[in-house]
């Protein structure tokens, strides 16, 4: 069991808030897009607006509690029609999504670690999330994003930062890296922001 979602530190904050102002940049109005670690529901709500009404979100977490925080804060913004929520483990991808969800997602984000406020021992895995970064290359349409914040100061995160690491390293074609950003200092390691792009191929 593993729970994704994000730190409560500012600098944290302030990555999550960078990586939703570079998604906003490739995701339009009518958008399909995966939020596939719930946690309290700051990046499904961004996504839910990027979308907007004829656009629609899927987001998952392995914890009810995650969910239910998520759906409070769809409902507060009056988005929770454009979002479908389900508990799954986000190294399942392909089997919690619709059919027509293959190849057509404008994006996939995830924001590691723990459940703010959560159990802090129940966190996100290297496996499980390697796996989930392997199947969103397929579901993910050309001119799409994959986006990942990966933390690093929780027992297990090292290990999980260094797959998500090398995963951004040895993108297969048609896919490229477009940034990473990292925090902190050498004795603090701070959360790293990764974003690629699966490129469009030549026109018919």
């Amino acid at each position: 069991m593993r729970k994704p979602s994000v730190g409560n530190s500012p600098r944290s904050s302030r990555l999550t808030e960078t990586a939703q102002q570079h998604w906003g940049k490739f995701l339009a109005p009518g958008d399909w897009a995966v939020d596939a670690t719930a946690g309290t529901g700051r990046d499904t709500v961004a996504l839910a607006r990027m979308v907007g009404p004829t656009g629609h979100v899927f987001a998952l977490d392995v914890q009810d509690p995650a969910l239910q925080q998520t759906g409070q804060a769809l409902a507060a913004a009056g988005l929770l029609s454009r979002v479908t929520l389900f508990r799954g483990d986000h190294s399942h991808l392909p089997e919690s999504l619709p059919c027509e969800a293959r190849g057509r997602l404008g994006m996939v984000c995830f924001n590691l670690g723990y459940l703010p406020g959560g159990d802090h021992s129940i966190t996100t895995t290297a496996a499980s999330t390697l796996a989930g970064l392997r199947q969103s290359l397929d579901l993910i349409r050309p001119g799409g994003v994959l986006s990942v914040v990966a933390y690093r100061g929780h027992p297990g995160a090292e290990a999980e930062a260094g797959i998500v690491e090398a995963f951004f390293t040895r993108l297969p074609n048609p896919w490229r890296q477009l940034l990473r950003i990292e925090t902190g200092m050498a004795d603090r390691p701070g959360p790293v922001l990764y974003l690629a792009e699966k490129m469009p191929g030549p026109a018919a």
